[in-house]
């Protein structure tokens, strides 16, 4: 087995997996399969891409009725990747299973897995703490003895992160399973959090299990399968999810899209340009026979699931991931109650996120503050400017990048660049105070903000700007104040650096000649 990350962003990472059977191109939803009720036939999952599939080997040890157990390739009619999950859920569902863990281990050897799940004790959304526990450490125990009873090395073993909502817990749980060493790790009882739709608290449970499990082995969540969740999920570090909810939700008349879910009887026609959707339209679908239309729907949701999977990997590649996240929580209240808990774990995310990438990124207002580069750039390069006492001449930095290039104040910035005595600092709406020894840096020169910014920003951005410029010692400070924000830093300077050190000059009405002048004629003043 092997995982080779390719690219990266924020904690989504675009990888490959690869099994005794084949490989596959992660994040990547394993597309559940009932191994009695089988309505997809191979060739379908080529076209998908679908590299990877999912069954559940406690159905089908139970369904054999002693029969010798058949490779599960052949059952499914699948030659590619296949992982077997052990029974869990109906654990969940139903309290108990009738087979033993050893058992369930040794059929899924049997059967010839690729990728196999112990029989863990899921630990549910609405378990009382004392349960909780015992469902760590009985998952931990039962770990121990999958471990023992394995004899085969050429298939990959999930270990059962559980917890439910008690993230220390779930911090117990993953570092435990931390120590068996596990190819993938997985992390349960997720699904009642998302049909609730509590992802503020599924948010808490990843990060819990995250910060602590292995950085470099993949990280599966168990019964993820909405294409409108796959974004932040893989954002926060999930490569894998597996789910039944592209069929369950075709026999219930449901459509998937990455914007949310659709009933097939209210839509009047398909905005999918998928191969199910461009040659019909929602009432041929409706008239269709049952079969026909479970098919069809299903087709489709699967379609929707692994173009969003597409889309992720592509604003990975290009290191815009947070760009469509932004774009995402616009779709529901939830998903953006879960972007701003997502916006606390920030430093955690900036670990992983590089520190330049191939193109640049968007600052679209309040919801970019807390993206990676915001805070390595306040913490980070901020610090790496520090010259001291000296006159400061700060210009407004708007809508060309790098910010000295701006035909509007170019002549300025050309006239004191080199002026021993000035420091230039550019006021910006996106990133605060920009010294010019930064403006050609990745990720200033390379962001595309609004030209007026947001309003809601401007008193605590002028207020960066400020501190910044009083950090370094001034002798006099001299701003060129263009529009609200440039009005709003004005003001800051003279409130913080102060009346007698602080000159303004009006960057509307003065031409950029007359400025110059005021300039030297303060510039030949200091010492």
């Amino acid at each position: 087995m092997s995982f080779q990350v390719q690219a990266k962003d924020l904690l989504g990472r675009v990888g490959r997996v690869k099994t005794k059977s084949g490989a596959f191109t992660t994040p990547h939803m394993f597309p559940v399969l009932d191994p009695h009720y089988q309505i997809l036939d191979p060739i379908f999952f080529q076209k998908a891409g679908i590299g990877a599939v999912m069954t559940n080997s406690y159905l089908l040890k139970r369904g054999s009725l002693g029969a010798k157990p058949a490779d599960v390739h052949e059952t499914l009619s699948f030659d590619q990747s296949v992982a077997t999950d052990s029974g869990a859920y109906q654990i969940l569902e139903y309290g108990e299973v009738g087979v033993k863990p050893i058992e369930i281990v040794r059929y899924q050897e049997k059967i010839n897995t690729d990728i196999g799940v112990i029989l863990d004790v899921p630990t549910g959304f609405r378990a009382q703490p004392e349960r909780a526990r015992w469902t760590v450490d009985e998952t931990v125990r039962r770990a121990d003895q999958a471990k023992q009873s394995m004899t085969r090395n050429d298939i990959l073993w999930m270990g059962p992160v559980q917890g439910g909502v008690y993230l220390q817990e779930v911090e117990r749980s993953a570092i435990e399973m931390s120590k068996r060493d596990f190819p993938i790790y997985a992390l349960g009882s997720p699904t009642e959090l998302m049909e609730s739709q509590r992802y503020d608290v599924l948010v808490e449970m990843i990060m819990a299990a995250k910060k602590v499990l292995p950085s470099g082995k993949p990280l599966h969540l168990f019964g993820a399968g909405h294409p409108v969740l796959f974004p932040f999920l893989v954002a926060l570090g999930c490569d894998l999810f597996d789910s039944a909810a592209y069929a369950l939700y075709a026999r219930a008349g449901r459509y998937l899209t990455s914007e949310g879910t659709l009933l097939l009887s209210e839509m009047t026609e398909f905005a999918c340009p998928c191969p199910t959707c461009v040659e019909r339209n929602p009432i041929e679908v409706l008239k269709a026979g049952p079969k026909t239309r479970e098919l069809l729907l299903v087709q489709h949701n699967l379609w929707a699931c692994f173009a969003e999977l597409r889309r992720i990997r592509e604003h990975i590649r290009r290191g815009r991931l947070w760009e469509l996240l932004d774009l995402r929580a616009r779709a529901h209240p939830s998903l953006m109650d879960c972007l701003e808990r997502m916006r606390a774990h920030s430093p955690f995310l900036e670990r992983s996120t590089p520190t330049v990438k191939p193109h640049g990124i968007f600052h679209l207002g309040a919801s970019s503050e807390d993206r990676p580069e915001a805070r390595r750039y306040k913490t980070t390069l901020l610090r790496s400017v520090a010259e001291y006492a000296r006159l400061v001449l700060c210009l407004p930095g708007r809508w060309r990048r790098p910010f000295h290039e701006d035909p509007r104040y170019r002549v300025i910035a050309n006239s004191f660049d080199d002026n021993p005595k000035i420091s230039i600092c550019y006021y910006s709406s996106s990133w605060g105070a920009v010294p010019i020894e930064l403006d050609e840096t990745f990720p200033i020169a390379q962001t595309e903000g609004r030209d007026v910014g947001d309003p809601s920003l401007y008193h605590s951005k002028a207020r960066d700007v400020a501190e910044f410029v009083k950090s370094l010692r001034p002798r006099r400070v001299i701003i060129v104040s263009d529009g609200e924000f440039g009005r709003c830093v004005s003001a800051e300077l003279l409130s913080l650096v102060g009346k007698s050190k602080t000159v303004v000059l009006d960057g509307k009405k003065l031409k950029p000649q007359a400025i110059i002048k005021s300039i030297e004629r303060r510039a030949s003043t200091e010492r």
